[in-house]
């Protein structure tokens, strides 16, 4: 039944990308919308393709997807022990939290001046950039997943003689999972949403660059693959993730 209505989810979402692409598409056909600034996507996809080899779009694929790796793994991990060890030691918490909550709101755009002084122009500052955008959503998931466990859990796990780090492992941590899944989900969807402002910072490959450099060229057919592109992906990373969680976490773990 479950197995049934996630595929029901997927062709529904599959549909109403279908039909918006559809929409736009012929938008820009009958000239609603002007070819110049906002072309149709399969013009964008044509021109790309006829302009820019494929092997240079599949290496520019490959080297983003590296750094969006290495920044989200780097904030995943951080941001859920550092967030379930502020959830469950209170002590931590009160020290932690005011310093996540001043910093969460600063958009990773401002960190890129001190991004190149610390870590200079090479690929750690990229990484850098793509960790903030995915750490502050994991550590708050986690964080209000272990607040917000129910009491009467951890009473039963004490009836069962568990105690201090064996609860936190064997009850809070499971009871925490929705959140956890959650916040991961979000911070892989940020990861995307920060690859661009990473790459501003001297790079010469990935799907940021691309855009970026088809900017200064004029090419808008590019920029809107580039745009179309980094979507697509995320979209499809994003649905394989949920998979992995649900297969491996629980079904009722994965939105």
């Amino acid at each position: 039944m479950t197995t049934s209505v996630r595929w029901q989810d997927a062709v529904l979402g599959a549909a109403g990308t279908g039909g918006l692409f559809l929409l736009w598409e012929l938008a820009s056909r009958s000239g609603l919308v002007s070819t110049n600034v906002f072309p149709a996507p399969t013009t964008a996809i044509i021109g790309t393709l006829q302009t820019v080899p494929l092997a240079d779009i599949l290496g520019h694929v490959w080297t983003s997807l590296g750094r969006i790796f290495w920044g989200f793994a780097l904030g995943a991990v951080l941001g859920t022990v550092i967030g379930i060890a502020s959830g469950w030691y209170r002590a931590l918490g009160v020290l932690t939290r005011p310093l996540i909550e001043l910093l969460r709101p600063i958009p990773p755009l401002a960190w890129i001046p001190l991004a190149i002084i610390w870590f200079g122009l090479g690929e750690p500052s990229k990484v850098f950039v793509i960790f903030l955008g995915a750490f502050f959503p994991i550590v708050t998931s986690a964080y209000r997943g272990m607040i917000g466990i129910d009491p009467a859990l951890l009473r039963v796990g004490q009836t069962m003689g568990l105690r201090g780090p064996m609860l936190l492992i064997r009850v809070a941590v499971p009871a925490a999972m929705p959140d956890l899944a959650t916040g991961i989900r979000i911070g892989w969807g940020l990861s995307f949403g920060v690859l661009v402002a990473a790459e501003l910072i001297a790079a010469d490959r990935g799907m940021g660059f691309m855009i970026m450099n088809a900017r200064q060229l004029g090419d808008v057919d590019v920029i809107v693959f580039g745009i179309i592109l980094i979507g697509a992906i995320n979209l499809i990373t994003d649905y394989a993730i949920g998979a992995v969680i649900r297969r491996r976490i629980g079904r009722w773990h994965a939105i």
